[in-house]
């Protein structure tokens, strides 16, 4: 069963929602996370404090001071150096904290320092005299203890304040703007489209277990994770499929269905085990069933893009996705059942985000869980989404929404603390997920491209100004990717691409595409990249690159939509690689056939249905040359041969009734 629901118009003035006039400082879960966390720390410095002055003696004072700051204690102890090691076993802490979830880190290096500068009280020093104390320690640290405490208070506050005095401001503008529509026109694939088209073939098609071209590291963050790759693979591709191949589905099908499938390889998701086994002492290693939404929420709405582009029922099958552990324990999922698990990791979530790590939820990640949860009820019918937005809805605006618009990008869920992580400027977005809120939440969608687009037309105005004869003669400098294995200028070509098209403006993105090309392009072939970036960065080129007139978007509110007129069937691979296939008025077919490993020279059979039954075809050349005839049988199906040379730019049109 397939649903449609229309995307929002983009609205004029006065349409767009305004920010609240009296925002909240927390939601009410952070505020009760909060208040716990802080009744915990109270109690510390509380303890703390009755040790130092009630209580008295080297040992209690020492136990108190170690309790008020960490490693306090050891200052008392005459221990600096030890105080020093209690700092950055801090600094560590909370690094692993965020980096592997390990969230009792931090506690467990206070209490232990705590605990060893009682019992040195009275122990050994390296400088003095054993068993010295440094009575003015006990300011020191009761001074650095308040500073640290009031200096946090102190931070939310300004943050809140500042950004709440902008309110007024901001919503006069929003009142006043219109959000201009962005390019959705059909772009005919070019020569650099080509290649990358047929770098992700030769990506996708090489065997399941064999994962050469892409870039293997760490896999807990960032851009050596593999499941990333295939993610935003997937969602590139997606809408690849659904804008230039819609009538030539059999080849695009296989590749997208095998980037779903290698997110099944144990080297992709094993991961998940050590996260799970420090963060929740949980030694599960299935990859859906707790938490993980940054694997079942991506992978999920990757799997709805492959089944709307492409209308393959393929992992409806049970057990279509299959994970097996290293000790041969199986965890079988189809895609009804897989989006079951985040629909019940939703359900059971205390603030209405799940974690993406353990005790860290993302407002990027849980949007695209919701995305996975739309998409599939469009795809088919069951209400996993339209039951919980509401209350989706109410968390993002409660819990994550700032006063200026922005979004917080995470917030623990076990202590209602939330930091820039360094993942995104700030650590705010104004719209987030792969989809931007386009589609499970269009009005803040638009709120967010209003907000985001503000005086982005003088800046692009004068990059308009820098084009001759519609061409942009610059290069961007590299920069550093995010995983800092090399630099590139890919990133920077990206988000002007985004931010060309955000606006409406289709001659400047042509001209950015084209100065992209000219500087980011290698000339190399799988196993290497056809662009100088990291494939995590070619694959987010892909998805603004490849997005119109469907988006990902777009693809999520209407399901699959069979195409009509005629289709082409299979191109043998890799001799050949069909890039355009497409009808634009239901019965005529224009396409495209490239030469991959064949010579130009060579012929290929082209085979087609869903052909008028009796009527004559005529195959022509881009210049209009005709290149041959094709009776359809009475199945609606028919065949010819054309040499390679000559498939780009092929148009069929029916001709005469047989």
């Amino acid at each position: 069963m397939t649903l449609t629901v229309e995307p929002t118009l983009s609205p004029g003035p006065g349409a767009i929602p305004l920010l609240p006039e009296r925002p909240l400082r927390m939601g009410p879960v952070t505020r009760r996370l909060l208040t716990r966390t802080a009744l915990v720390v109270g109690a510390a410095e509380a303890i703390g404090a009755i040790l130092v002055f009630a209580v008295g003696g080297e040992r209690a004072t020492a136990a108190g001071l170690g309790l008020m700051f960490p490693g306090g204690g050891f200052l008392y102890d005459a221990a600096p150096l030890l105080l020093a090691a209690s700092l950055v076993g801090v600094v560590v802490s909370i690094v692993l904290w965020w980096a592997i979830s390990a969230v009792w880190a931090l506690p467990t290096v206070w209490a232990v320092s705590a605990v060893a500068a009682t019992l040195l009280a009275d122990g050994p020093r390296l400088w003095t005299d054993d068993g010295a104390s440094w009575d003015w320690a006990i300011p020191v640290v009761v001074a650095a203890a308040l500073v640290t405490i009031a200096a946090t208070v102190w931070s939310f506050e300004h943050r809140f304040r500042t950004k709440r005095a902008r309110v007024p401001e901001l919503n006069e503008y929003l009142g006043a703007v219109s959000v201009p529509d962005p390019v959705s026109a059909w772009r005919e694939p070019d020569e650099t489209d080509a290649e990358l088209l047929r770098w992700c073939y030769e990506l996708a098609l090489q065997p399941i277990d064999s994962f050469d071209g892409f870039e293997w590291g760490e896999q807990f963050h960032g851009g050596t994770c593999v499941r990333y790759q295939l993610n935003y693979l997937g969602w590139g591709l997606a809408q690849y499929a659904a804008n230039s191949l819609p009538n030539a589905p059999t080849e695009i099908e296989l590749v997208l269905r095998n980037l779903v499938i290698k997110q099944t390889d144990l080297r992709v998701w094993s991961y998940w085990r050590t996260l799970n086994r420090i963060g929740n002492f949980d030694a599960n290693p299935d990859p859906i069933v707790r938490d993980n939404i940054m694997f079942s929420g991506f992978t999920g709405d990757q799997i709805n893009m492959y089944e709307a582009a492409t209308g393959s029922t393929y992992f409806d099958q049970p057990g279509a996705l299959t994970f097996v552990w290293s000790d041969g324990r199986t965890f079988a999922y189809d895609h009804h059942s897989w989006m079951d698990e985040v629909r019940r990791n939703f359900d059971e979530s205390e603030s209405g985000f799940f974690p993406c790590e353990p005790g860290w939820a993302f407002a990027a990640c849980n949007t695209i869980g919701a995305q996975a949860l739309l998409g599939y009820e469009v795809l088919h019918g069951r209400p996993l989404w339209s039951q919980y937005r509401d209350r989706w809805r109410q968390t993002l605006e409660d819990e994550y929404l700032l006063p200026d618009g922005n979004f917080a990008n995470i917030r623990c869920t076990r202590t209602g603390l939330s930091w820039d992580t360094g993942e995104t400027p700030g650590g705010e977005y104004l719209v987030t997920g792969s989809n931007g809120f386009a589609d499970v939440a269009p009005d803040l969608a638009q709120r967010g491209r209003a907000l985001a687009t503000r005086g982005l037309d003088r800046k692009l105005a004068a990059l308009r100004a820098s084009m001759v004869d519609g061409e942009l003669a610059m290069e961007l400098p590299p920069e550093p990717e995010r995983n800092r294995v090399r630099d590139t200028a890919l990133n920077s070509w990206s988000k002007l691409v985004g931010a060309s098209r955000m606006m409406g403006d289709a001659e400047l993105l042509g001209a950015v595409l084209r100065a992209s090309d000219r500087q980011c392009r290698t000339g190399e072939r799988w196993p290497e990249r056809p662009l100088a970036a990291g494939v995590q960065n070619m694959a987010i080129h892909m998805i603004t690159r490849w997005a119109g007139p469907e988006t990902t978007a777009s693809l999520n509110l209407r399901g699959y939509v069979p195409p009509e007129g005629p289709i082409l069937g299979s191109v043998p691979w890799p001799q050949a690689m069909v890039t355009v296939a497409r009808s634009c008025d239901g019965v005529s077919l224009d396409l495209s056939v490239r030469a991959v490993e064949a010579a130009p020279t060579d012929s290929i059979d082209l085979t087609f249905s869903a052909l008028r039954p009796g009527v004559v075809y005529r195959l022509t050349a881009a210049d209009g040359e005709g290149l041959a005839s094709v009776l359809a049988d009475d199945d609606g199906r028919g065949t010819t041969a054309v040499r390679l040379e000559r498939a780009v730019g092929l148009r069929l049109v029916p001709e005469v009734a047989a």
